[in-house]
């Protein structure tokens, strides 16, 4: 139940935390493996992803 129109892109969010006068540490895509239970961290930052900013 997504509503594609609402998905934030990284670089809207990036674009935001800038404006905001925030500093983007890092950036990492997150993918979950069903099999094995694990989440990952990577570089496909295409669906799910984390952002780490400072002020």
């Amino acid at each position: 139940t997504h509503e594609y129109e609402k998905f934030i892109k990284p670089s809207e969010l990036s674009a935001w935390a800038r404006q905001a006068d925030l500093t983007i540490g890092e950036l990492k895509g997150m993918s979950y493996n069903p099999f094995t239970q694990h989440y990952s961290l990577g570089a496909d930052i295409s669906v799910n992803y984390l952002i780490h900013t400072t002020k």
